[in-house]
């Protein structure tokens, strides 16, 4: 995939954000492989000569280079034999819900000229755009199962939640194990990690959601300057929440609020950690402050802390950036925001844009917010221009907590640690443990779960052996596992140190602070498992990845 930094590596281009450009290439390829990439058709291969074929792809809408992106593997098409019409046409989805206040902006575009889907009226219907999906064989079934039936629900909920499509088609490619992260939406193909989907629909449907959410933020709609990477980010994360209650389907307004209530819990507790364990200069959201967007008198535009290895793992620019569209939701109504949304993205898309560019639209739209104090600079001031946890967010106080889907785990974390105490009390003395009767939970209800039991000092071997049992957690999403096996590194369970050696090496997207925490403790065995996994992963591993664990290592 193209990179906002050094993408010239790929292919000879001019990298600021600005340098905006179509494409069009022709890729040779030897049969047996198949050839994806950003462009807007969906290529079909043509024979040059035996064994040889060549596939062809373009764009017609002007992007930042660093949005190319190419995949060439021995992949397969993932086709559903009683796959029906109707979910590749538009027919049955409702309009977005303030899509008929926007009849305007056909005259109003403001980018470049391009044939441009926002004026097309068979494209501005359009709820479920054509998609594909490339997987390796061994991953047909899984694919089949959930991704399938996921991806016209969650285009349909981004449909109905933002409007037109920017893009007319989607592929999506399953990619191996050592992909850097879980997912990256580029112009007309998502990549989604393997890691997604072992464990039901829940991990797979939310990433799904974030990377469709890309193609309004961080592509049809991109930052100005590359430093202020939370307008893509944040809104994605922001916006996967809606995408996800949507896609679901007939889910009460308290079942939603429930689940995003604890999808708040769980980002708190990761931007609580992550602000703790990071530079300080890495936690600002507009590092170059007043400067951003600026060039220097050559024309060069500086990305501050580009170069960062540690920096591509941080979530703050995801969190922090949440975290303040979610206040500012709060603060005007959900219906205005949503509607503020929709009206940015008509005006927008196909632009560059900078933080002031959304927030100055929103003020605008509801200017009662200026009395009660709500002005751009103070939102620079307080989330966007500073370190640390914004200053509203620890006012306005964990109200989460609330919330009855995070009442019931900290119901069930006292029941575990009651169950701890009697354990280590008796010692060795067996006794009945079945009176303890345990809640099923949702899979981010188990995450909040293992995150609280890690708090704890000490969890004795024959309740690490209950909890696994209990929720089947070998058997859970890739997220929940992740705690599992921060829990089997903190107590030195070793009957579970298989199961970090299958995550380190299945799901590298995640795992690389795992080795950290195998090496921090100290214990011979799990170094050494730590070195044994490094070694036998290294050579295929993602180079910013390898280099950040080289480093916990070595």
């Amino acid at each position: 995939m193209g990179s906002p930094i050094n993408n010239r590596a790929l292919f000879p281009c001019q990298e600021p954000p600005v340098a905006l450009s179509t494409w069009q290439a022709s890729v040779r390829a030897a049969a047996g492989f198949v050839v994806l990439m950003s462009g807007e058709n969906s290529a079909e291969p043509v024979q040059l000569q035996e064994g040889i074929l060549s596939w062809y792809y373009y764009v017609t809408m002007p992007m930042p280079a660093s949005t190319f992106t190419i995949a060439v593997g021995c992949w397969q098409e993932v086709k559903q034999q009683s796959f029906t019409a109707a979910n590749q046409t538009n027919v049955e989805f409702p309009l977005p819900s303030s899509q008929a206040d926007f009849r305007w902006h056909e005259e109003l575009c403001s980018h470049v000229e391009y044939p441009c889907r926002f004026r097309n009226p068979a494209a501005r219907l359009q709820a479920v755009i054509p998609y594909r999906v490339f997987a390796p064989w061994c991953l047909m079934e899984c694919c089949k199962e959930h991704l399938l039936q996921l991806i016209p629900r969650c285009l349909s909920a981004a449909y109905t939640t933002l409007g037109t499509h920017p893009f007319s088609r989607l592929d999506v490619l399953i990619v191996p194990s050592n992909f850097s992260s879980l997912g990256m939406a580029s112009p007309h193909i998502i990549f989604l990690s393997q890691s997604v989907l072992p464990g039901g629909s829940h991990l797979c449907g939310t990433r799904l959601c974030h990377e469709i959410a890309h193609a309004w933020f961080g592509l049809a709609i991109g930052a100005r300057d590359w430093t202020e990477e939370w307008i893509s980010e944040g809104f994605a994360t922001f916006l996967e929440d809606i995408f996800w209650a949507r896609a679901q389907q007939q889910l009460s307004h308290d079942e939603v609020k429930g689940q995003q209530e604890l999808k708040a819990s769980l980002r708190w507790r990761r931007l609580r950690d992550e602000v703790q364990n990071s530079e300080e200069e890495l936690q600002v959201l507009r590092p170059k402050k007043e400067n951003t967007g600026e060039l220097s008198e050559s024309g060069a535009s500086i990305v501050k802390h580009g170069l960062k290895a540690e920096k591509i793992f941080m979530q703050v620019h995801y969190l922090k950036g949440y975290f303040l569209l979610r206040f500012l939701a709060r603060a005007v109504g959900e219906a205005s925001y949503l509607a503020s949304l929709q009206k940015f993205v008509q005006k927008f898309h196909g632009q560059l844009v900078l933080s002031q560019d959304f927030l100055c639209m929103l003020l605008e739209d509801n200017p009662e917010q200026k009395k009660s104090g709500l002005t751009v600079e103070s939102i620079f001031e307080n989330w966007l221009d500073t370190s640390g946890i914004p200053k509203p967010l620890l006012e306005e106080g964990e109200t989460w907590k609330e919330c009855r889907l995070v009442q019931q785990v900290s119901g069930e974390v006292t029941k575990w640690i009651q169950t701890n105490q009697r354990i280590r009390k008796s010692g060795k003395k067996k006794r009945k443990q079945d009176e303890v009767v345990f809640q099923k939970l949702l899979p981010d209800q188990l995450v909040l779960l293992l995150e609280s039991l890690l708090e704890e000092k000490t969890l004795c071997p024959r309740i690490l052996q209950c909890l696994e049992k209990t929720y089947q957690l070998r058997e859970q999403d890739a997220e929940v596992r992740h705690r599992w096996c921060e829990l089997v590194v903190k107590h030195k369970y070793v009957p579970g140190y298989g199961d970090v050696e299958k995550f380190l090496r299945e799901d590298q997207a995640m795992g690389v602070y795992l080795y950290g925490e195998l090496m921090v403790n100290e214990d011979v065995k799990q170094q050494e498992l730590a070195h044994k996994c490094f070694a036998a992963a290294r050579e295929h591993m993602d180079a910013s990845s390898a280099k950040v664990v080289a480093e916990m290592l070595f």
